[in-house]
């Protein structure tokens, strides 16, 4: 095989040096004589002449290449002491935005936050730096005797005044004499250097809130903070543990208030996998065998239909719960956070922590929890798409599909105890309410009404189609109302006295009347029984009140049309005692 250039100028290096030797081949790379090779014929130095200058040549190339290696293998290096900088030492990530401790290291915001947590989770008092708590160990009392025999307690305070740490024993002095009153006393450290201002090398003992920065006196007296507001450590972690206190209480509150509302919802969920309107479908497939072969390919329609829905709610409602543990999840870890800060003893890393935090704290806590919707099925639709399918239907056809609308449009309703006044006496079941004439021993509640005998139901909605039964007797009030109407006084809280509020009232001659923000639409119809509906379509805002006849067809009464924009939920008025005033909310059969 025939032989590159290269290849022969490296086999000639290799063999001419091992024939003259390391130092021999030195010296005639750097062309240092060599007394040996004088004694060479003449043909001889010739030859060696030329692979002289081939060897040399080859040589220096060789250490250029090196030269370059090695300069390669410092520039990788120093690059990677840079990364190393950047790098998170927890979990190795390159940190965006570096929250450095007092003692000098760096972590990405979220290992700050999980090694926080933990330390609150576990009991911890104060936070520790994870790496300097994996590379100092324990802190031991400068002042105990360093003999073999005798071993150095624990220290549990760190003086900054006098630079030394103390053990129990030891810190005794400065708890009870009034000469070490003004000694700034905090939890033990390994270097105190952190704690002093590089320029003056003075303790650090006031803080300017200005530039955000600790200062000594000798900064002071510069004048560098003339101007600034100017406040001593221990007035600062005063101001800040009022804030942090009333950031805690609040984020306390919220996570209560998600606790509360993710057990509403998961009820919720659990009432429409129960909701016996949707799963049940024997009267359905009863109504089918009743009405034959077109009628029975009805039934299996709608049970395709509420199936699908019934499964699309359920989604809708796990989503909503999943939101609701994310946001109560995120609270919770606030909460931790701030307790901790709480108890933090060293005012250092209290202000620093609270600083770094502070204002996303704030935005945390300041937006709202998720509040989902009120968890429903969309059965407008379902309906909308059984009606329009089957609208050829006999009469016998119509009305079960009438009595079918009715039971899947039936939302389950019952009356809330604590905003009933004490004229109206509610049944065990919270299905009737019922006028009195002299007040109940009730206790006060915030819900409650004071002035008008009126009572809200239990439910609150913000979505969906609803439907509900009642029965009624004597002077009645029924309403839709927002769940925020007022409770405690006389002006504005009555039903349709407001712009918050749609009410269809019974006088005591049986003449009907509609309210609303107070002014009143009087009907030409009357009702022959006591049956009455109420059809309530939150996304379109309409609001139908209707006579329920003989054959339980829908005879209307009125009908309101609005936009609604917050919670509502059903309230019944009853302000004539002696008309033997009663509703009573049917249940469905």
């Amino acid at each position: 095989m025939k032989q590159s250039l290269t290849d022969i100028l490296l086999e000639l290096c290799v063999l001419f040096g091992q024939s003259l030797g390391v130092s021999a081949f030195d010296e005639l790379v750097y062309q240092r004589p060599n007394k040996s090779c004088h004694t060479h014929t003449h043909t001889h130095t010739h030859t060696h002449t030329h692979t002289h200058t081939w060897v040399v040549l080859l040589y220096k190339i060789l250490l250029l290449y090196l030269s370059h290696k090695a300069a390669g293998q410092k520039k990788l290096a120093a690059m990677g002491s840079m990364e190393e900088e950047h790098t998170c030492p927890m979990c190795r990530d390159l940190i965006g935005r570096a929250h450095p401790f007092p003692c000098g290291h760096s972590f990405c915001l979220t290992c700050v936050q999980e090694s926080w947590s933990q330390s609150a989770s576990c009991g911890k008092q104060r936070f520790v730096c994870p790496q300097c708590l994996e590379e100092q160990g324990e802190v031991v009392c400068d002042c105990c005797p360093e003999n073999k025999d005798d071993e150095a307690q624990a220290a549990v305070k760190t003086c900054l005044r006098c630079e030394i740490s103390l053990c129990e024993q030891h810190l005794q002095p400065h708890l009870l004499r009034p000469a070490y009153s003004t000694h700034l006393l905090v939890e033990p450290l390994m270097d105190v250097s952190h704690r002093r201002c590089p320029t003056h090398w003075e303790i650090f003992r006031y803080y300017c809130m200005d530039d955000r920065e600790y200062v000594c006196p000798d900064c002071i007296v510069e004048g560098r903070h003339a101007q600034h507001q100017v406040k001593g450590v221990r007035k600062v972690e005063e101001e800040y543990k009022i804030k942090l206190q009333s950031m805690f209480e609040k984020a306390e509150e919220k996570v209560k208030q998600g606790e509360m509302m993710l057990q509403e919802h998961q009820q919720a969920c659990r009432s429409i996998v129960e909701d016996s309107s949707v799963s049940d479908v024997s009267q359905v497939l009863q109504m089918g065998s009743a009405l034959q072969a077109q009628v029975g390919r009805l039934v299996s329609a709608v049970i395709n239909i509420t199936e699908q829905e019934r499964q699309q709610a359920m989604e809708r409602v796990k989503e909503d719960c999943s939101r609701v543990e994310k946001d109560l999840n995120q609270t919770e870890g606030i909460h931790r956070f701030l307790g901790s800060l709480l108890d933090e003893s060293d005012p250092f890393l209290l202000i620093w922590a609270f600083q770094t935090e502070d204002s996303q704290m704030m935005a945390d806590l300041s937006s709202p929890l998720f509040t989902p919707p009120q968890p429903s099925m969309d059965k407008k639709r379902v309906l909308e798409n059984v009606e329009n399918k089957y609208r050829e239907f006999i009469a016998e056809t119509l009305r079960c599909l009438i009595e079918l609308k009715r039971d899947l449009l039936s939302s389950p309703l019952t009356l809330d105890k604590n905003s009933a006044h004490p004229l109206l006496n509610i049944s065990e079941d919270l299905r009737t309410v019922t006028r009195v004439k002299t007040r109940l021993p009730v206790p006060e509640h915030p819900d409650r009404f004071d002035h008008w005998s009126q009572v809200l139901s239990c439910q609150i909605f913000s979505s969906g189609t609803h439907y509900w039964e009642l029965e009624v007797e004597g002077f009645w009030d029924i309403a839709v109302t927002y769940h925020s109407i007022g409770r405690k006084s006389k002006e504005g809280t009555a039903f349709g006295c407001n712009k918050i509020s749609w009410s269809l009232t019974q006088q005591h001659d049986r003449k009907l009347a509609a309210w609303h923000n107070r002014k009143k639409t009087h009907l030409s119809a009357k009702m022959s029984g006591n049956h009455l509906a109420v059809t309530l379509d939150y996304g379109s805002g309409s609001i139908a009140f209707s006579e329920v006849g003989s054959s339980s067809t829908l005879l209307p009464l009125h009908s309101f049309s609005t936009r609604f924009t917050q919670p509502i939920c059903l309230g019944f008025g009853l302000y004539k005692p002696e008309l033997n005033s009663k509703v009573t909310i049917l249940k469905k059969t």
